[in-house]
């Protein structure tokens, strides 16, 4: 009783509520509080949605084949004729790109790999929102060059047998750019910049006008625009005219770039050219080929940069006149393992070829000839009227586009032993040649054909 005594009376009435409790709500317990949450999860559920539409994710699909293809057997005899097998569209390619035993084109948006035989598509890679730049082998891989934003800049690599995606990088490619691929680095053609990248894309190396604003300095010059790029083991070889240059320059870089310092070009050596419309023509590891005008000659440098030889260029004017039509000269140098006896082979390669690795002739089409050039010294050795292009081994014969099909020559003598009729439908502008097993491949303008 005591106790109750000491207690206080509470009084209520009917009026009064009790004070709410202390600490957050449990549960929601009005519609404004539903309503909100609704508008919230919509809100994220949109913005999921048209992040997904928008990203890259959404615009690629990827197509792979299997993990097993078969290439077409050596070719061991020249035919008399030959035939077409398909022809697929393939605007983003300068030359036939064959990978492993699947050959590549790349038209718009698309990159496929074809059967060589069949044309059949083995695998294929898009991306929907963007356009093609450039495809080219490398590295046992097609490297693929799309268009995104200002520039050529989304870079991947696809399996040659799969398709599968392999490593992608963002660069500095320049629209129009062409690849270079020495046997290790990658170097991208361009007028105002040219990167290299090794085997996982990371960049070794830029030279020219640069994007990022704290490198300019590192560059030894600025206001210059290039127009003949070709590229070799260990060198990358750049013509270019340069802001209060009345002459041309030859400027020859290290691909792998300078040890102490990534940002800045390692160059080798850059000289005066004697002459204009300078185009390379071929490097080796030893020697760097220039054609120039007025009059026309072809002008030698060694790997120091000393100038080592110069001679005659017999080809018309026409050939010479003006800046190059394309940054990369059709070139094509001829390995053989040995001297063309009957248990010889030769096979054909990128003009870039180490001089050491065994090349035994190098071919360039000047426009209207087909001129062979001696990798020691670079001096022109026999000529061939009428060409469409360079030319490629076939069977440890060259066979060189004409007018009328292939004509059929020795590497080295320049020899013609007869012609393979090819009806090309009318087109008569210039070819490009590779080879896979026996497929003899053309590149015709924007159209890739198989001929067997």
């Amino acid at each position: 009783m005591a106790a109750d005594a000491l207690r206080e009376p509470v009084e209520t009435t009917l009026d009064q509520q009790p004070p709410p409790p202390d600490g957050p709500r449990t549960r929601f317990t009005r519609r404004r509080d539903l309503l909100a949450v609704l508008v919230i999860v919509l809100v994220l559920v949109a913005a999921t949605g048209t992040w997904w539409w928008f990203s890259d994710a959404r615009a690629t699909t990827s197509v792979t084949g299997p993990a097993t293809a078969t290439a077409p057997p050596r070719a061991t005899a020249v035919p008399a004729t030959m035939k077409q097998l398909w022809q697929a569209a393939s605007g983003a390619t300068t030359d036939p790109v064959v990978v492993g035993p699947t050959v590549v084109t790349a038209e718009g948006h698309q990159v496929i790999g074809h059967d060589p035989v069949t044309g059949a598509t083995r695998w294929s890679y898009t991306r929907d929102n963007l356009d093609l730049c450039r495809v080219a082998a490398a590295w046992g891989k097609a490297v693929v060059v799309y268009h995104k934003e200002h520039n050529c800049s989304e870079v991947t690599e696809l399996d040659g047998v799969t398709g599968a995606r392999g490593a992608q990088r963002n660069g500095d490619a320049e629209l129009g750019t062409q690849l270079l691929y020495d046997g290790t680095y990658l170097t991208t053609t361009g007028k105002k910049l040219i990167d290299t990248w090794r085997s996982d894309l990371v960049q070794t190396q830029q030279y020219g006008t640069v994007t990022a604003v704290v490198n300019h300095d590192k560059q030894p010059r600025t206001g210059c625009t290039y127009s003949s790029q070709a590229a070799t083991a260990g060198s990358v070889a750049v013509i270019e005219q340069c802001a209060g240059e009345s002459f041309q320059r030859l400027t020859v870089i290290k691909p792998e770039g300078t040890q102490n310092d990534g940002e800045k070009p390692n160059v080798a050596f850059s000289v005066e050219v004697p002459g204009g419309n300078a185009r390379i023509v071929a490097v080796t590891d030893q020697r760097v080929a220039v054609a120039v005008a007025n009059p026309n000659r072809l002008v030698v440098w060694d790997n120091a940069g000393s100038q080592v030889g110069a001679a005659p260029l017999p080809v018309p004017d026409a050939d010479l006149a003006g800046a190059p039509k394309s940054a990369v000269e059709p070139s094509t140098a001829i390995t053989c393992t040995q001297q063309l006896d009957p248990g010889g082979k030769c096979e054909a390669g990128s003009f870039a070829v180490s001089y050491a690795g065994g090349a035994k002739i190098i071919t360039w089409y000047s426009g209207s000839k087909l001129v062979a050039l001696d990798p020691s010294g670079m001096s022109p050795t026999w000529t061939l009227d009428g060409a469409l292009g360079s030319g490629t081994v076939y069977a440890d014969k060259l066979l060189v586009p004409v007018a009328e099909g292939l004509a059929v020559l020795d590497p080295l003598t320049g020899a013609r032993s007869g012609t393979i009729t090819v009806d090309r439908k009318g087109y008569t502008g210039p070819v490009r040649l590779s080879t896979l097993g026996d497929v003899l491949l053309e590149q015709r303008g924007g159209t890739v054909v198989a001929l067997r």
